[in-house]
């Protein structure tokens, strides 16, 4: 481990020289258990719930739209404020390439799943059905708004 000075609570990390994703050190122990506490056993996330396609449009002070993308699928209870945040803040890809995120689906995958391989590959769960049990409770967390 490095043994760059942790800065406290109270200071600012911009001119700290502790970097911590520097540390390339397997951390010790065995990794994690992960108990399922959210996701149902042998269900997606994504199929507990119901989903419909809706339009994410924001439109300035005259009316104008400056931002619209139609027909992306959301949880059926998200209100229409976080379909318009989640796709238009979140969504990857160029609106008008064809290849940009058209479904909530589409990003929480690919956020949880990078977040839980890679917590598989630097060494935080013990193991592979660990890791995807983080995968689906960290999909029901994001999708239910938690």
């Amino acid at each position: 481990m490095s043994s760059e000075r942790i800065p406290e609570a109270n200071e600012s990390m911009i001119n700290s020289d502790y970097k911590p994703w520097e540390n390339t050190q397997q951390a010790k122990g065995k990794g994690l258990k992960i108990a399922q506490r959210f996701s149902t056993p042998g269900v997606h996330p994504f199929d507990e719930i119901e989903w419909e396609k809706r339009q994410a449009k924001i439109t300035d002070e005259t009316g104008k739209a400056i931002f619209e993308q139609k027909d992306v699928e959301v949880p059926e209870n998200w209100s229409q404020l976080a379909t318009k945040v989640v796709v238009s803040k979140y969504f990857y890809g160029d609106i008008n390439s064809g290849q940009r995120e058209n479904s909530v689906k589409q990003l929480v995958h690919r956020v949880s799943r990078a977040i839980a391989d890679r917590g598989l590959k630097d060494g935080y769960f013990k193991t592979k059905e660990d890791a995807e049990t983080y995968y689906q409770d960290l999909t029901w967390l994001c999708v239910n708004q938690y």
